[in-house]
């Protein structure tokens, strides 16, 4: 179960790291279509995954932590 929470957080890292670089990438690729025009997402959708972005990289670190308590400790 230890490695498994390190892996996740690792996963969820690099998934948050990604939505912070990229924000508008997850809207082009599943929202993009909805529209007729040539339309870019908003501001606040970009406010949103990059928020999105940060609680992964945080909720990642957490998972790690407790992944490395819990191989070194028990």
């Amino acid at each position: 179960m230890d490695l498994v929470l390190i892996i996740l957080g690792l996963i969820l890292i690099g998934g948050g790291i990604m939505t912070r670089r990229n924000p508008g990438r997850g809207w082009r690729s599943s929202e993009s279509w909805k529209t007729e025009e040539e339309a870019e997402p908003s501001e606040s959708y970009l406010e949103l995954q990059k928020i999105r972005g940060f609680l992964a990289i945080v909720l990642g670190s957490i998972f790690i932590v407790i992944g490395l308590f819990m191989l070194l400790f028990l």
